[in-house]
């Protein structure tokens, strides 16, 4: 072999050793790329997997379901626990009587009275258990300035027959007197009768 086949024989080993060596190179980088690549994608998985897990907790607004609930039941049991108010009771003041019933419903207790006598008559509703414990003038009226405190619940006006009014008083539970308190002619209308013992429980 000539020294020039020699020189050429050379380089060409050199050239074909670069070329190995640049194709080795260039397959582990593509490799590694091909790598890093996957990690990242895994990578960037797993952060998507990792956020969309707060989302599951909306179910924690549905515990405020259970206060609201509570709070309609507690309104519901207010309402309940109001009383019911009671129905007017009619009152018919005639010669010599007053008609009502004997028994009221403590509370706020609103009377129709009703004049359905000739004459005038009134209606007073006073503590007390019966007309003969009230204080009493010598006509049998019942002296209103000798009553004790706040034993006068309430009255009407004087009615002419056939007049009414509307009485709204709140009556606790305990013993009363209706009664009118009308006099004349050394008598008066309580003493001919017109009362009415009655009970508020």
């Amino acid at each position: 072999m000539t020294n020039r086949s020699k020189r050429a024989f050379a380089t060409t080993a050199a050239l074909a050793g670069l070329l190995s060596v640049a194709a080795c190179g260039s397959s582990s980088d593509d490799a590694s790329d091909t790598t890093v690549a996957a990690a990242a994608e895994t990578t960037a998985g797993a952060a998507d997997t990792t956020t969309a897990a707060p989302e599951t907790t909306a179910a924690a607004d549905t515990t405020s379901a259970p206060a609201e609930t509570t709070a309609g039941a507690a309104d519901t049991t207010a309402a309940a626990a109001e009383p019911a108010a009671s129905a007017p009771v009619d009152v018919e003041l005639v010669e010599w009587a007053v008609n009502a019933p004997a028994t009221f419903t403590a509370g706020t207790v609103t009377l129709n009275v009703t004049n359905g006598g000739s004459f005038p008559h009134e209606l007073l509703v006073i503590a007390g258990d019966s007309y003969e414990s009230l204080p009493l003038e010598g006509s049998g009226a019942v002296d209103e300035a000798a009553l004790p405190a706040g034993a006068l619940i309430g009255e009407t006006a004087r009615l002419d027959g056939g007049a009414s009014e509307t009485l709204t008083l709140d009556l606790p539970a305990g013993n009363y007197v209706l009664l009118c308190n009308i006099a004349g002619g050394g008598s008066s209308h309580a003493a001919r009768g017109q009362v009415l013992a009655v009970t508020v429980a």
